[in-house]
């Protein structure tokens, strides 16, 4: 087994500043509210307040569940030896590619997003016909360029 003296690894993750305890804790604070709220105005006459706000917790519910979902995707790129390894986790799905060093192109530009919403920076690594676009979701446009820039470096000043 060779050792790994020259590995460089790059992981990029979304903020998680509220644990899975907490959201519950959040919800929960939220349903007592709203529902004080909402029999207070059932008690007055409004009593078709109740079942919207009942609709209101279940939407806030599933918008934290989503999020919950995507608390532990990430994208990372391994660089050991003569390898760049870019995987992709997003909810249940693993991808992984793998270029080799001294053929991996690394290029910023603009991307087009969906229903003419204008463009934005994109990072993207590619090597003989493969392509994999990095970062989208984690770092914005200026750190897209400089980090493009670091990566290049680390690239050619492996060994």
């Amino acid at each position: 087994m060779e050792a790994l003296d020259h590995v460089n690894k790059i992981i990029l993750k979304p903020n998680n500043s509220l644990s899975p305890e907490g959201t519950v804790k959040v919800v929960m604070a939220l349903f007592v509210i709203v529902l004080l709220v909402s029999i207070g105005f059932s008690l007055i006459g409004a009593w078709l307040v109740l079942p919207f706000a009942g609709i209101e917790i279940v939407a806030l519910a599933y918008a934290f569940y989503s999020v919950y979902l995507h608390s532990n995707d990430y994208e990372s790129i391994t660089i050991v030896g003569d390898e760049v390894i870019v995987e992709k986790k997003n909810d249940k799905d693993l991808t992984m590619m793998i270029f080799q060093r001294y053929w991996a192109q690394i290029s910023v530009r603009d991307v087009m997003q969906g229903s003419g919403k204008g463009s934005k920076r994109g990072l993207f690594i590619s090597s003989h016909g493969k392509e994999v676009e990095f970062g989208k979701y984690f770092i914005n446009d200026g750190q897209r360029t400089m980090f493009a820039r670091e990566l290049r470096e680390k690239l050619r000043n492996i060994y």
